[in-house]
Formats: structure tokens, C-alpha cells, sequence
């Protein structure tokens, strides 16, 4: 195969996408067992994740498979947006190659006898039992897709499958994948001949240990890794991709007897490829890749922006290097797991909401329907929400919203009262920053406009049924040095007299990156000496990257937290900083 055929592109038979240069050599191989570390922007999920979904419906119709993120509502806002983008691209549209959230169509074996044999037995028929459709995706091969997460771990028990794929499995804790695992199995007799069968998909941008519930297991995948398997993968891939370039070619010049001949050298080939990847040696790939295999997309300005925002995560999210130890203290120093909960959410409740659902509080299984709501609210071009209640035991962040610019005040309270609706006792308690009262005399301060939004609907007339206490009138400034001592106090967990703080780790993600990645800054203090303050040089960034990466989320905990009665507890002493009070406590 000396030469290349030049194929038309204005046949109608011949379908023409683009893709970066890794997703084609991925395509390949297409190995059992893919483990992608990728800088942020790669196209994970409508590009590799999407190619590799369509090769499944085909090779396995009929199989069950699995598909985990770290939360459901990151899989139904961020992950399924993105593959229905990217199986769109490449030509396969809901409700006519695959459905979601519902019961697929039924067709009698007479209106299936004139399709081909290998999609006529699962024609829209899975091969297993499903007891409901709310959780999944089903093709028209009958591949069917069970969406499931680590913040709703029963949606996942009890049941078997084939292959799972994994979003941003840095937040996977090991011995979760592990059990994960374990229920990939059954179906040998129908699908153990599949490439596919009992394989993984994970991908991730680079994790950093140092980052609380951040995991890097899947950087020790790589010395799994048989190189010269995968080599011969993909050289077995090229050969039969030049094969099949050589029969389309043929066919498109009418030459039937030598397309004949091109169609069996390209049908051995392709035997070949799906023997090879079947061998042991070619069914894991470790890759790890920066931003920049997808560079004709992003384009030079956008690298520019990363650099120049000189957040110190360049190097791990676009670059895919791996973390150095942080130089800076972190200004929330003792935060850590202790202060996180996992298990926030209902199981019952949760499982009746489906793919396509929008839950609602009657899925927080801390909230006490009965009980008042407290709110920290901060007011900027990304208005954040943490919501919180307290009981005998502890004080619990239940979960956090935000909205960006130009969504506002309106768009956060219709946010909070459709997802509160469920609520009984509708009395809220609102913290927030100073700022937020004022023009109060002029009747536009902020804290009032959310006060107003919360207790009447969009037309202002028509009543809510909510109770909004503004709490804090007259309150003076919070600096951001007393912020930094009465935070060691309150996460220290050594004063008794503060609460104890629990956070959920699934529904205030925001909150809790932003909690754990705060830096602090050194800065001369007005009466001499040097003061502690948070860096707030992350609010500068482009407004889609504040919720995961800004300190914005972290001030609606500080006024949440910092009201009057629990500052009076602390005792605050700025003294002069020496090279000790820097390091990581």
C-alpha cells in the first residue's frame, strides 16, 4: 500500500469529520482498558469518549453498560451535554439513534425482518432487565447506558455490567473504583468475544493529591502498560484504515471486481486489528496529554489567558504535569476531609429522579423540612449561595448554587425556591457581606432586592410563602485578617464554644474547591508589622472558570459563618508574621 487513495467527499456514503490528531490514533487502537489524563479543553468527552460509545453500540448490541461521574447533577448539567454534542457531530441525534430518561420503542418481528441480522435481534431491545428508564440511554442496537455517581452510590448496586466509563475520575476514591470493579461482570456467553468486554474508560485532567478528595490511583496505571501491544495495535490500525480507504475508493469509481477484492483485503485486516487488541499485551493504554493536542481549536489567545492568569494550575490542568508541592499557604489552612460528608444525599429520593429530572430539596437527606434555612449570599458578577441548617450535633452545608453574569438576583432566588419548593417550614435566616446594604435607604440595596426576590415571584406581587430575616443590618466590616484567625479556630475543631463544621462534598462542590485552594498574601498592615489576607487574584479569571476555580464561593461561607454571636467567640490577635506562620498547619 504505497500510495493513498484520494476519496470523494461529496459522495453521499461518505461522512466527513474532524477530530484531533489524538482522538484518531485513540480511534486506532481502541483498547479494552483506556486510562486519559488530559489537559483541560482536550474534547475527553465529545471526541474520545463519544468514538469509542458509537464502536460499542456496534460491537456489543444489546449490552449494558455503565457510566459514573463524581456527582448526578455534574453528569446531567456538565458530562451529558457534552456527548450529545459530540455524538451529534458525528452524526448520531437523540430520539433517532438512542433515547434518554425513557422506555425506547417496541417493534414486532414482522417490522424488523428486513434489517440486517446483526441489528435485528436488539433492535431498541436491551439484553438485559430494566426495572426503569430514568437513569439511562438506550440505542437503537439496544447498548444501553446506565448514568450512576459516587453521591448516589445505590443507583449503582445489585446489577452487572460489561464496560464502565469514568468522567473526572480524580475524585474517585480507590477503594471505590474498586468496588466499581467488581460489577463488571456476567454476560461472557453473549459478549465475552467483544474487544470492549469487561473494559474501562477513565479519563481526568491531572490530579493533585495535595487537594483535598483529589486521588491519584490513575497515574499508577501507566507501568501497566504494555508498549510494544499497543504499538502493534496501532500499527495493525493503520493498515487496516488504509484497507478500507483503498475498498471506498474503489467503489467510487464503479470498479466492482477490484472493490470486491479491496472489501476482503480490508474485512482480514480488520480481523486482524480486533485479534490483535483482543491479546493481552495491547488491552490497556495509559496516555496522559496536554491541552495543546487540541491547539487548532482553542487557539494561541486561549493558552495566553491560561498563562497569564497565573493561578499556579497551569502546570496540572492545561500542561498535564504533575503537581509540585504548593509554595503559598493555603488561607483555609485547617480544612481538610474531616470536614466534608459524603453521603448527603436520600437514596430513596434520589433514585426518583431521573436523567432528565431536575431534583429537588426532598433529596438532601440532612435537611430537616421542618426547620429554618440559613443562607450566605456574596453579590458580584458571580452571585454564590451557600445554605446550611444547624442541629444539636453539628452544622451542616447542604448545599450550594450560583449564578453568573448576566444572570442575577432574580435568577438565584427562582433557582432556590424551585429547587425549595418541597420545603415546610419557609423561614430563612440571610447572611451576607456588608456591601449588600448599601443604598438601603434608597431601596436598592442588594441584600433587600434578594430578600424581595425570595419572598415574592417574578411579578413582585404574588407571594412566595418564604420569610426572609435580614441578618446582617449594621454589621460592621470583615477583614479579611480576622477572616484568617477566626477560620483556624472555627475548622481547628478546638473550640468548642463554634460549631462543627460539615460540608457536602457532592453538593457544594464549588464551595469546597474553592475552600481548599484559597491562598493567602502577605500584606504590610496599616499600624506596622505584616497581616494575613486571602488572594483574591482568581476573580479575575474569565466567568466560566470562577464556580471550580475563584475565591468567590468561599465568601458566601465566610458570611455565613462569621456572624456576630460566633466572632464575639473568638479571641483575634494580629501579630508581626514570621517565616513560621506560613507554613501549612
Amino acid at each position: 500500500m504505497a500510495w493513498r487513495p484520494k476519496i470523494k467527499t461529496d459522495n453521499g456514503n461518505v461522512s466527513v469529520q474532524f477530530s484531533h490528531w489524538l482522538a484518531q490514533m485513540l480511534a486506532l487502537i481502541m483498547p479494552k482498558i483506556l486510562n486519559l489524563i488530559l489537559g483541560r479543553g482536550s474534547a475527553k468527552t465529545t471526541e474520545i469518549i463519544a468514538a469509542r460509545l458509537i464502536e460499542m453500540a456496534y460491537d456489543m448490541p444489546g449490552a449494558p453498560i455503565v457510566w459514573v461521574s463524581d456527582t448526578y447533577s455534574n453528569l446531567q448539567k456538565n458530562v451529558l451535554p457534552s456527548i450529545l454534542e459530540g455524538l451529534e457531530r458525528k452524526g448520531f441525534k437523540e430520539g433517532i439513534h438512542f433515547v434518554l430518561g425513557k422506555q425506547p420503542p417496541v417493534y414486532s418481528e414482522v417490522e424488523k425482518e428486513d434489517l440486517p441480522n446483526d441489528i435485528r435481534e436488539h433492535f431498541w431491545k436491551p439484553y438485559n432487565k430494566l426495572a426503569t428508564y430514568k437513569h439511562t440511554m438506550v440505542w437503537f442496537t439496544g447498548l444501553n447506558i446506565t448514568f450512576g455517581s459516587l453521591d448516589r452510590p445505590a443507583s449503582l448496586a445489585g446489577r452487572s455490567y460489561v464496560h464502565v466509563i469514568g468522567d473526572e475520575v480524580k475524585y474517585f476514591p480507590e477503594h471505590k473504583i474498586s468496588n466499581l470493579l467488581k460489577a463488571i461482570r456476567g454476560y461472557k456467553v453473549k459478549y465475552g468475544n467483544s474487544v470492549f468486554y469487561r473494559g474501562q474508560t477513565f479519563t481526568t485532567d491531572m490530579p493533585n493529591p495535595g487537594n483535598i478528595g483529589e486521588h491519584d490511583w490513575i497515574v499508577k496505571q501507566a507501568g501497566r502498560m504494555d508498549k510494544d501491544g499497543i504499538m502493534l495495535a496501532l500499527k495493525t490500525g493503520l493498515v487496516m484504515n488504509e484497507a478500507k480507504h483503498e475498498w471506498i475508493y474503489q467503489e467510487q469509481r464503479g470498479d466492482r471486481e477490484e472493490a470486491v477484492k479491496k472489501r476482503r483485503t480490508f474485512e482480514r485486516w480488520n480481523e486482524r486489528w480486533i485479534e490483535v487488541r483482543q491479546h493481552k499485551s495491547a488491552q490497556m493504554l495509559f496516555f496522559t496529554a496536554s491541552s495543546y493536542v487540541n491547539a487548532d481549536i482553542l487557539t494561541n489567545e486561549w493558552f495566553e489567558d491560561q498563562i497569564d492568569s497565573d493561578l499556579g494550575d497551569t502546570d496540572t490542568a492545561v500542561l498535564s504535569l504533575k503537581p509540585k508541592l504548593a509554595s503559598g499557604e493555603r488561607f483555609y489552612a485547617n480544612i481538610g476531609e474531616a470536614h466534608f460528608y459524603d453521603d448527603g444525599l436520600d437514596p430513596i429520593w434520589s433514585e426518583r429522579f431521573g436523567i432528565t429530572d431536575l431534583p429537588d430539596c426532598r433529596e438532601l437527606k440532612y435537611l430537616n423540612r421542618n426547620k429554618s434555612i440559613d443562607l450566605g449570599v456574596d453579590f458580584g458578577k458571580m452571585m454564590s449561595m451557600s445554605i446550611a441548617q444547624d442541629n444539636i450535633k453539628d452544622y451542616r452545608i447542604l448545599k450550594f448554587m450560583y449564578v453568573l453574569s448576566p444572570d442575577w438576583i432574580r435568577e438565584l432566588a427562582d433557582n432556590f425556591l424551585e429547587y425549595f419548593k418541597p420545603q415546610k417550614e419557609k423561614k430563612i435566616n440571610l447572611y451576607y457581606d456588608r456591601a449588600g446594604n448599601n443604598y438601603k435607604d434608597a431601596g436598592q440595596d442588594y441584600a433587600t432586592a434578594l430578600k424581595n426576590a425570595l419572598e415574592h415571584l417574578a411579578d413582585g406581587k404574588t407571594k412566595t410563602g418564604w420569610k426572609v430575616t435580614l441578618m446582617s443590618l449594621n454589621q460592621g466590616n470583615i477583614g479579611q485578617n480576622e477572616e484568617y484567625n477566626f477560620m483556624q479556630e472555627l475548622l481547628g475543631n478546638n473550640n468548642r464554644r463554634l460549631p462543627k463544621v460539615l460540608i457536602d462534598k457532592f453538593q457544594c462542590k464549588p464551595l469546597k474547591e474553592s475552600l481548599q485552594n484559597a491562598k493567602t498574601k502577605v500584606i504590610n498592615a496599616r499600624k506596622g508589622g505584616k497581616s494575613t489576607v486571602k488572594d483574591k487574584s482568581s476573580e479575575h479569571l474569565p466567568l466560566k472558570r470562577l464556580p471550580l476555580e475563584s475565591t468567590n464561593p468561599s465568601d458566601s461561607f465566610k458570611y455565613l459563618m462569621m456572624r456576630k454571636q460566633w466572632r464575639n467567640l473568638v479571641k483575634y490577635t494580629v501579630a508581626t508574621l514570621n517565616l513560621g506562620d506560613t507554613s501549612v498547619r
